[in-house]
């Protein structure tokens, strides 16, 4: 493609991302507005704090059509962490009376609240301090937005509006624990480090894993000391307010592959699909069963109702449980070929496995230590005449080998009766155990999953994407 193309393309992105005057007015006003209810909240429980715009909003680097409103409540040093998280967030709730809310979690909880289709509204508790006196993660956000303001052009915003749009379209954009990502914050820092979005994304399309950026230059000549200190990390960006933080730890290692490949086809091959990626077409009901049929490989997807947890908390326990039941499936023999996670983060939850049989052969053949090794009498004592051997032990090639029956054959019902009582023995997540405990689990197998689908729209889409397995912009 052209670099008129290329440029063209550019052009057509910013005319939807910056946000119209008309826009502006009315989220400035709704600030305004939201302000003055936080600040009477603290008057009429007696709270000392400052409210005061931070963000996108103030840094004016948010994109039209979905805004969100930052509220920082500045707390005074003294007040105790236990005050912070129930006074001033109780100060908090009652400014969005009227509005449904939902707790978030940043080392301390906050409200959000949708106040329209396309805004919402985040007020956060904090400390008053200065650098490097932090009392919790938030402390820093005020700074962040005198940073950024101090270092942006007009133009300047409107690149980073294009590389926040980017990265929203390849999925790769939010620093919470459900997508792993890039903050706003670590985007407007990629800009300035940088000089704008192309040259981010030919920064970033030949970054290596443990890549630093150091924009203040606090390690320059000693780049060993912020390896020693941010060691293991795949992308080490130093925040310019805290020489101590890495504004990119939140980053997974597989989010930070797929911003890399993704920026690196994009250069090759510009195309709009980056920023605006098609929606994908969930199967119907028929289709999908016939998919699943067909596929060759087996989907279980294990479905769990009303875990009791905020939303950042859920996916932290979603994401562990993963983990642990793909080792259990594992351990059984089962071979997990990928999984996934998704949730409503109301009422249900469901984790997939792609498995490449969940029925499995009866008898596995066990290697055992080598003849005359210190391991072969005790491997002898357990398994000759052992309950679950079928044959053997015996030699081939030099070491003893044994055919054994399996415990379970069967995914489905291996996991029914290993969840049974929670699973917390396993190494499930806790709020997931008490869910189990409380409200029970489903497995599904293949298009037993089909009655599910038919009911949750929004886990259609997520379906549909899982099937297909590629980034919508290859």
């Amino acid at each position: 493609m052209s670099k008129r193309s290329l440029r063209e393309i550019l052009e057509q992105v910013k005319v939807r991302v910056v946000p119209t005057p008309q826009e502006r007015r009315w989220i400035m006003r709704a600030a305004e507005k939201f302000r003055a209810r936080v600040k009477a909240e603290l008057e009429r429980m007696r709270l000392e704090g400052e409210v005061c715009l931070e963000g996108s909003i103030a840094k004016d680097t948010w994109l039209r059509g979905d805004a969100d409103i930052d509220l920082f409540i500045l707390a005074p040093a003294e007040v105790a962490r236990e005050t912070l998280s129930t006074a001033y967030l109780e100060a908090a709730r009652r400014s969005l009376r009227g509005y449904r809310i939902v707790e978030r979690f940043a080392e301390h909880p906050y409200v959000e609240a949708s106040i329209s289709k396309t805004a919402k509204i985040n007020i956060v508790p904090c400390y008053k301090v200065k650098p490097p006196n932090w009392k919790s993660a938030t402390d820093r956000t005020p700074y962040h937005t005198q940073y950024v303001n101090s270092k942006l052009s007009v133009e300047a915003r409107d690149e980073v509006r294009l590389l926040k749009r980017f990265m929203k379209g390849v999925e790769v954009y939010g620093s919470d624990i459900k997508v792993g990502g890039f903050s706003g914050y670590l985007a407007e820092l990629l800009v300035i480090a940088f000089g704008g979005f192309l040259e981010a994304l030919k920064a970033a399309s030949s970054w290596r894993h443990g890549e630093i950026l150091d924009v203040e230059g606090f390690y320059r000549g000693r780049l060993e000391e912020a390896e020693s200190l941010f060691g293991g990390h795949c992308l080490i960006v130093v925040d310019p307010v805290d020489k101590a933080r890495n504004v990119a730890s939140p980053l997974r290692p597989e989010t930070f592959n797929l911003f890399r490949a993704s920026a690196r086809f994009f250069l090759e091959t510009p195309h709009l699909k980056f920023f605006y990626p098609p929606k994908p077409r969930p199967p119907t009901y028929e289709r999908l069963k016939k998919l699943l049929g067909e596929r060759g490989s087996d989907l279980l997807f294990i479905a769990f109702r009303k875990v009791e947890a905020v939303p950042d908390i859920l996916w932290g326990q979603l994401y562990k449980t993963e983990k642990t039941l793909a080792r259990l499936l594992g351990f059984y023999g089962f071979k997990v070929l990928r999984s996934s996670v998704w949730s409503d983060e109301e009422k249900n939850s469901v984790i997939v496995y792609e498995l490449e049989a969940f029925k499995i052969a009866n008898v596995r053949r066990h290697v055992g230590p080598p003849v005359s090794s210190q391991e072969e009498k005790r491997f002898l004592e357990k398994y000759a005449g052992g309950r679950l051997t079928v044959s053997g032990p015996y030699i081939e090639e030099g070491r003893w080998v044994v055919l054994l029956k399996r415990k379970h054959t069967d995914a489905k019902a291996m996991l029914l009766e290993e969840l049974s009582s929670g699973g917390r023995r396993l190494g499930v997540a806790s709020r997931i155990a008490e869910s189990i405990v409380s409200h029970g689990f489903k497995v599904y197998v293949g298009s037993e999953i089909a009655s599910f689908y038919r009911r949750h729209p929004s886990f259609k889409g997520f379906l549909a994407r899982f099937l297909s397995g590629k980034p919508p912009w290859l």
